[in-house]
């Protein structure tokens, strides 16, 4: 995996607009940062690199933001966050940096087309003093020191907003009024998606205590043996709940089944074997308890955006 160190640059055209090019030994690609007196920033990446890269920058003046994937698998992560987090191409999601962190990205595929609408702590608190209640997830996650907080799919009018932020045919200080205003437009969308899955939640069955605690051995017991797990009835028994009631509140507490859980984790251990380079595709795959490498290739693809042996 290439290390890249974006160096950006003053916009000799726009003004309060930084701008990084991929060297083209690497590929083409660009990022661009717009500056407005609001406090937002608009970062556009549009990268096709030549193999998986990874940036890597310091978070500078800001610590928020609302991302929307267009096109393309990447991951990210801070320097004291280690799992990495994905935003899959189709999806929107808020991050959080409480501190001023490193941070670096995995571009995974051929192309990586995003945009993310970013705001500095006292632009965020400004925001929350006028409406807490809007602003409270991103409190939230200011508190309890997340990285990624939660995705949901790019909405219509979402994907609208970026498309016409992409195809921008204006300049000067007209460009700078109308990416501001669609910024400001990729926000409150993103706000209004976070009401609507909280209130989703909110209507979900609660389960006890003792019951999420059971979900969490559930886990650690898949975990344990990724090449042999237990199956599901054994599971069940173990953590003392019926197949049905494990099904419902592993998706409560994880947001998927047992058995994605356990595929995503056997996935993430084959990637880091691989990363290693102690293990070729063919052991990593046996050693998760994938005995079909064209299943396990299938499936890392589908992961990750890239085939186990594109892995560096």
């Amino acid at each position: 995996m290439e290390i890249v160190h974006p160096a950006h640059s003053l916009s000799q055209d726009t003004p309060e607009q930084l701008v990084y090019k991929l060297p083209q030994r690497l590929g083409c690609g660009i990022i661009r940062i717009d500056n407005f007196s609001s406090g937002l920033r608009l970062l556009y990446m549009d990268m096709k690199p030549h193999k998986p890269i990874t940036l890597i920058g310091r978070v500078d003046g800001w610590s928020f933001g609302v991302g929307f994937s267009i096109i393309g698998h990447s991951q990210s992560r801070t320097s004291d966050f280690a799992p990495s987090v994905s935003l899959d191409p189709g999806m929107s999601g808020h991050f959080i940096i409480p501190d001023f962190k490193e941070i670096e990205e995995d571009i995974l595929s051929r192309h990586k087309l995003k945009v993310c609408v970013l705001f500095d702590t006292k632009t965020l608190l400004n925001m929350a003093n006028e409406d807490e209640e809007t602003f409270l997830p991103f409190l939230k996650g200011l508190r309890e020191q997340v990285f990624m907080s939660s995705q949901g799919k790019i909405l219509p009018q979402m994907s609208q907003a970026v498309n016409q932020l992409i195809a921008c045919p204006y300049s000067g200080k007209t460009r700078a009024l109308f990416l501001e205003g669609k910024a400001m437009e990729l926000l409150a969308h993103r706000l209004e998606q976070l009401k609507g899955d909280g209130a989703k939640r909110n209507a979900q069955p609660r389960i006890k205590t003792i019951d999420v605690e059971r979900i969490h051995y559930a886990a650690e017991l898949l975990a344990i043996a990724p090449a042999d797990p237990p199956d599901i009835s054994t599971l069940a028994s173990k953590v003392g709940m019926s197949r049905s009631k494990l099904y419902q509140c592993f998706k409560i507490v994880y947001g998927h089944s047992p058995l994605d859980h356990l595929r995503r984790h056997r996935l993430r251990i084959a990637k880091d074997l691989l990363q290693q380079g102690r293990h070729n595709v063919t052991e990593a795959a046996y050693t998760v308890g994938y005995n079909n490498l064209g299943y396990f290739a299938k499936l890392f693809l589908a992961e990750f955006g890239i085939p186990p042996h594109k892995v560096i």
